[in-house]
């Protein structure tokens, strides 16, 4: 990679920090204005805008936007009369008279103060200023069309990151374009990248020069985009320093212009790059990743391409929910079948564990994983390529060593004096099975050769492993139930983990008579305490005990499983739609041993379903609401994206997190939307 300017390393840190922590310098590419109102007087300027404006910077202060001339005046406020402006807005005017009179492009939006906030960049060419990429409306929507189809056609993570590395370098042509994923360890990993031939990949490893500091990843979720012009370039300084009646420095958390940490500057010089654009992944409210954007040259971008690249990374985001929820449901959907093998197993031999194991690739593929490890009630079993003796018990024992809980313990690369290390496992993920005992199951990962690490688990692994290990739980819980039907002699010992669950499950012999309830089934109802008398009164406890009663004596009479939905009748009064499987057990002469009740609350999921409603409804509204011509097409295929991601979400997401995800949708969607009307007004403003 080139570079086409060689001047010496600018000075940042002469210039102090925002409150936020900022640099309180701005790209000398364009100018910024802090002004007051009512009058929209000037009370701080950059130091660029004395050229740019071609008036001296000590007339230019307290001088009001009608004093320079031209339209920016009516503009902004005609802006206010529309708009709180609590987020930044496209703007294009005139500043200066008559022939004089200069075009610019920017934003403005309110500061936390309340003054206003304006930067500028002129549109005219200027032979000294870099070289700006440009693209006419009907370009943009072509190409931001293609690629939301191609967004949508894409059936993995990898092949999606692919194509939006693709789809940006093809619309900015810069060297370089990687797609990187924030893991759970907080590494920011390139999982794709579209570059110059000539360049040397960067793929399977952190890349130093991505900025991802705490601070920069907060700033991140709040400015979507940042756009490096010159690395080089000497920064504007801000003057006065404290501006009037702001009560300390400008807040440049939103600015366009602002420039970048020193720190990062001089990684990107040692890279070879002078120009950068960064745009922020954001998934499920969490900075999920970053498009980088790396140049040779010094190079901008007009505000129309811009925000093109920012409908990109929201349309991507879409697309990685609908992906990761996809992923999960096709897991779940697997785990509801290896249930039923377990179920199977236990009824014909008891070993739930050999069955567990005897399909390696439902455990391994969906986790990337070169080996699976059980541990459970003092056995081990694995499946894949794993450490023996004194390596393998050595594993286990760095699960147990880590802090409790229940979310998954990770790691991607142990010790290089561990035990399993030298035996070739490096990364290791693990679910606990039981609060109580050193129960697990556990996957590995071996030595990646080119970073020198495992591949990192990603938080969409973290969340398979936990589903792995509640859906090994619940079926733990129903392979106990069925022993306590089948082995007295261990009914003490099934009988605690039965109680113990968080599953509310009720277990009831062949006599109807006797009716154990486990203290989960008890919470749920909010009745007490005492075991129920009969499958009778199981029945009266649901706010339709009629059907409940029927439905019971049919899985009774004809030794069916049943599932379905029903309402308990808590002991307040009120009613809880519940998810009911009715399980009867066969005893080896095909008469009935007993049946188990096994009961999930789903008001979460009804809520589901009303948040998917009121997307669907918000669709409509903004496919009516948004009346343009020449990109119905690229609308079309971003409402078509929004539905397929809810679609995906709804069957795969867990209901608790079904509906803030729907609004997310929503929300994003919305924002795409917006963000299609500013390319359309600005195509529109630039015709004119």
């Amino acid at each position: 990679m080139s570079r086409s300017s060689a001047s010496g390393q600018a000075d940042l840190s002469v210039h102090g920090l925002t409150p936020d922590g900022l640099q309180a310098t701005v790209q000398p590419h364009g100018l910024l204005l802090v002004l007051h109102e009512p009058l929209l007087r000037i009370v701080q300027a950059s130091t660029s805008a004395a050229a740019m404006l071609q008036r001296p910077l000590d007339t230019l202060l307290l001088a009001t936007a009608q004093d320079l001339g031209g339209d920016l005046d009516p503009r902004l406020r005609a802006l206010l009369a529309e708009d709180p402006l609590l987020s930044s807005q496209a703007l294009q005017c005139r500043v200066g008279d008559g022939a004089q009179a200069l075009r610019f492009e920017g934003t403005v939006h309110r500061m936390a103060a309340g003054a206003l906030l304006l930067e500028l960049e002129p549109l005219a060419a200027d032979a000294t200023a870099a070289p700006a990429v440009d693209h006419t409306s009907p370009a943009l929507l072509a190409h931001l069309g293609d690629a939301v189809q191609g967004f949508g056609e894409a059936g993995s993570l990898i092949a999606l990151a692919a194509a939006a590395a693709r789809c940006v370098r093809a619309l900015i042509g810069y060297d370089r374009v990687v797609v990187s994923q924030f893991g759970s360890d907080g590494r920011n990993l390139i999982i794709a990248e579209a570059l110059n031939p000539t360049l040397t990949p960067l793929l399977v490893q952190d890349d130093p020069v991505i900025d991802a500091t705490p601070l920069a990843r907060e700033v991140m979720l709040r400015q979507r985009l940042r756009v490096l012009v010159d690395v080089d370039a000497a920064p504007s300084t801000l003057l006065p320093e404290l501006p009037p009646g702001q009560g300390g420095a400008c807040d440049l958390a939103h600015s366009q212009l602002r420039c970048t940490s020193p720190a990062l500057a001089q990684r990107l010089r040692a890279r070879g790059v002078a120009a950068s654009v960064v745009a922020a992944v954001v998934c499920d409210g969490r900075l999920w990743g970053l498009i980088t954007c790396h140049h040779g040259q010094a190079r901008n971008l007009r505000h129309g391409t811009r925000a093109a690249i920012e409908l990109l990374a929201e349309a991507f985001a879409t697309r990685v929910l609908a992906l990761e929820s996809y992923a999960r449901a096709q897991v779940l959907a697997e785990v509801r079948q290896l249930e039923q093998r377990l179920l199977e197993a236990t009824a014909k031999d008891g070993d739930w564990q050999g069955a567990l194991l005897r399909h390696p690739h439902t455990l391994l593929q969906p986790l990337g994983a070169s080996g699976a490890l059980l541990c459970h009630e003092g056995q081990t079993l694995g499946c894949g390529q794993l450490p023996a003796g004194t390596a393998r018990q050595a594993l286990l024992q760095w699960v147990q060593a880590q802090p409790g809980g229940t979310a998954p313990v990770h790691c991607a690369a142990l010790d290089e004096a561990h035990p399993a290390r030298r035996a070739g496992v490096c990364g290791v993920l693990a679910v606990r099975l039981s609060q109580t005992q050193p129960d697990c199951l556990l996957w590995v990962r071996p030595e990646h050769a080119r970073s020198g690490t495992a591949l990192p688990w990603t938080g969409s692994d973290l969340a398979l492993a936990a589903a792995f290990g509640t859906a090994l739980v619940d079926m733990m819980l129903q392979v106990n139930a069925v022993r306590l039907l089948i082995a007295e002699s261990h009914l003490a010992r099934v009988r605690a983990a039965v109680a113990g669950s968080q599953e509310a499950v009720v277990v009831a012999d062949a006599t109807r008579q006797a009716c154990y309830a486990n203290a989960a089934f008890h919470q749920l109802t909010g009745c007490g305490r005492d075991e129920l008398p009969g499958l009778e009164a199981l029945a009266t406890l649901f706010t339709d005990p009629v059907t409940a009663y029927r439905v019971i004596g049919q899985v009774r009479a004809e030794q069916r499983a049943w599932r379905g939905e029903l309402s308990l009748r808590r002991a307040d009064g009120s009613a809880l739609p519940v998810a009911m499987r009715a399980e009867p057990v066969p005893a080896s002469d095909h008469t009935l041993l007993g049946t188990i009740f096994i009961f999930e609350d789903i008001s979460e999921a009804k809520r589901a379903e009303a948040a998917r409603a009121r997307l669907d409804a918000a669709l409509g509204r903004t496919r009516r609401e948004l009346q343009i011509t020449d990109g119905e097409a690229l609308l079309g295929a971003l409402l078509a994206n929004a539905g397929l991601a809810a679609m995906d979400i709804t069957e795969g997401g867990a209901p608790a997190a079904v509906p803030p995800l729907l609004a997310e949708v929503e929300a994003s969607t919305a924002h795409a939307a917006a963000l299609l009307a500013r390319i359309h007004t600005l195509g529109r403003s630039g015709d004119a």
